[in-house]
């Protein structure tokens, strides 16, 4: 057994994980993970549950091809006891068993041959959206619906990046979710026979070491832009407090970043995106009948419940900071559960009806360059996992590299003048 000094850094495969430090998690886990050869879905919230408490942050990366399933673990606190999930008095365990029913319904649906339909096989994300009733499409016209009709953001003068922030605060609650959705369908396909091609951006068929390879440089391009990004916002900072001029700096948002990213891919690989598409050529044994609505309905309590507890952790201003983005606007002016309830109860409890937005060329264009991105976000499986019992609100951390929350007041009305003079001094 290896041990580890406080504060260091792992990167350790499953196996690794099981032989070598198996200290960190509960035996029980340890014997769960040799008894079936890999970690199952219920053991491998629990492990990510169990790492959490002895690291500050946990990341579990998915094997592909050669490439074996690995945690990323960040700042060990030096915690040695051994984890024990508290349940007495505390919440149950949560009852998925009406969610495998759909998904395993869904699947049979996708079989291959199936009548006198001509199959071209599926992804997993496009499963996921089936199941809940929404895309990515729908969510980017119900968030331009909503910049439209809350005051919040109609009296902020900037409708495009109130657009933009507010999509990425709807897609963060989102992916809060989405792992343990993804975690069952993967589990469930992995009990049928199937086939799985890798295809690029230009619909090609690639070998899965050209996927591996491109999983492995896509991860690479974006943590090196991304930490740059943090670098400067954190100078920009640090200049800010100084009273220095922060004009200059290139801080880009996180549609730049991916667009960045994209661009290196293409370079590389003479494509932008790759994705596995499963075909299924046997059906799953069903004993029982799934209520989609019934998982909907669901989920959308769980995401309410998410919204509550992200709420919570801030207090609410005596007035609105327009230069703030969408999330951190929206919790201070303790709007953020009723506008995600608004958004969600339009995704999700009204998933049948239509939404349209008015079109102009801005919106049809934004439209057009969302596409291909919206491909490859549907079809790519890279989600980070979480517990489904702890909420980590990814809008808050994001929050906190702008260093925003420690500012008192008096330095946040210094940074909404310093804004207003720096437009005003562009645009005279």
């Amino acid at each position: 057994m290896k041990d580890i000094e406080k504060g260091q850094n792992l990167e350790i495969t499953v196996n690794e994980l099981i032989e070598e430090y198996s200290w960190l998690i509960a035996e029980s886990s340890v014997q769960s993970i040799k008894k079936h050869g890999k970690m199952q879905t219920k053991t491998k919230i629990s492990v990510k549950a169990q790492l959490k408490e002895k690291f500050d942050s946990v990341e579990y990366v998915a094997g592909a091809g050669r490439r074996k399933a690995k945690f990323t673990l960040n700042n060990y606190n030096g915690n040695k006891e051994v984890y024990e999930r508290e349940n007495k008095g505390g919440r149950p365990s949560l009852d998925w068993t009406n969610e495998l029913l759909v998904i395993r319904e869904l699947i049979n649906q996708e079989v291959a041959c199936n009548g006198e339909q001509f199959y071209k096989g599926f992804t997993v994300s496009q499963l996921l959206n089936e199941m809940l009733g929404f895309d990515k499409y729908t969510i980017e016209a119900i968030t331009e619906l909503e910049v439209q009709i809350h005051r919040i953001f109609t009296s902020s003068g900037n409708k495009e990046d109130d657009y933009y922030g507010l999509k990425e605060t709807v897609n963060n609650i989102v992916g809060n979710h989405r792992h343990i959705y993804v975690a069952m369908i993967e589990e469930e396909l992995s009990k049928t026979n199937h086939r799985i091609s890798y295809l690029d951006s230009k619909r090609n068929k690639i070998d899965a070491e050209k996927y591996e390879e491109y999983l492995i440089f896509k991860k690479e391009v974006e943590t090196k832009i991304k930490a740059e990004n943090n670098r400067l916002k954190e100078l920009k900072n640090e200049y800010f407090k100084a009273w220095l001029n922060t004009k200059d700096f290139d801080i880009k948002n996180e549609v730049q970043l991916l667009k960045e990213v994209d661009n290196e891919v293409q370079e590389k690989f003479d494509f932008k995106y790759a994705y596995r598409q499963f075909t299924v050529f046997n059906e799953i044994k069903v004993e029982g009948e799934g209520d989609i609505d019934k998982v909907r309905e669901n989920y959308f309590n769980r995401i309410m419940k998410n919204a509550n507890s992200s709420q919570s952790k801030y207090k609410q201003t005596k007035e609105i900071k327009y230069f703030e983005k969408p999330f951190y606007r929206l919790v201070h002016a303790g709007l953020y559960v009723e506008v995600m309830e608004s958004v969600f109860s339009k995704l999700i409890v009204e998933s049948k009806m239509i939404y349209t937005v008015e079109e102009d060329p801005e919106a049809k264009q934004r439209h057009l360059d969302g596409l291909e991105r919206y491909m490859a976000e549907q079809r790519l499986e890279q989600e980070e996992f979480y517990n489904q019992d702890d909420f980590i609100d990814i809008e808050w951390i994001l929050q906190e590299q702008e260093a925003q929350e420690y500012m008192t007041d008096k330095e946040q009305e210094a940074l909404y003048n310093q804004m207003v003079n720096e437009y005003e001094y562009e645009y005279k």
